[in-house]
């Protein structure tokens, strides 16, 4: 059944608990989906990483504080390595790709996608403002940047995820699985030439 024709009495309904329960847990079926992958992310980013690359989300009203969302895996002084996060976010997907070919399908505001792209825009914001160290770029080129490259790779991944069962979605990444780092220390090390021009 399509995700928006699935309702919270549904969901009540086939996990035999009542209304009641749902809302003590969740706000709604978006929330109920977006913990979901909160759940299936953290559970192999524990599996795969040190607790010490692990990355939260501050507290707030909406976040999941307790749940790793992303990894800082730094590979120099001003350098990071993604790749084995974007494996293991891939992997997620792949493990229930039925389920998340649906989750991912609406383009709506409070879709998944949506809640993805903003989800990883600020982390990818403190990704640039450690690869700038001591450098400078303005708020408003570090949020372009950030919301740029959030965009493209879960578009990316979408788009894979809806190909063939058996594709892997990095297949095509395979040499190329650093790409949204290296491209960025490349775009703010050009950046920061023509200032100095």
């Amino acid at each position: 059944m399509p995700f928006d024709k699935i309702s919270v009495s549904d969901i009540v309904a086939a996990s035999q608990k009542n209304r009641k329960t749902f809302y003590y847990h969740f706000e709604s079926k978006t929330h109920l989906i977006r913990w979901i992958f909160r759940s299936d992310l953290a559970r192999m980013l524990r599996d795969r990483f040190e607790e010490s690359q692990l990355v939260f989300e501050p507290m707030t009203e909406e976040s999941m504080p307790d749940l790793p969302y992303y990894v800082r895996l730094k590979t120099g002084v001003r350098s990071l390595d993604s790749s084995e996060f974007l494996r293991a976010f891939a992997d997620v997907l792949q493990e229930r790709r039925a389920y998340y070919r649906r989750a991912l399908r609406s383009n709506e505001p409070d879709s998944l996608r949506t809640y993805l792209i903003n989800l990883y825009t600020p982390a990818l914001e403190d990704d640039i403002r450690f690869i700038l160290s001591n450098r400078w770029l303005s708020e408003s080129s570090i949020r372009f940047l950030a919301e740029f490259y959030s965009g493209a790779i879960i578009t990316y991944i979408i788009t894979k995820l809806s190909a063939s069962d058996d594709e892997d979605i990095l297949e095509d990444m395979k040499h190329f699985t650093n790409i949204v780092h290296s491209s960025l220390e490349e775009q703010i090390n050009q950046q920061q030439l023509r200032r100095m021009a």
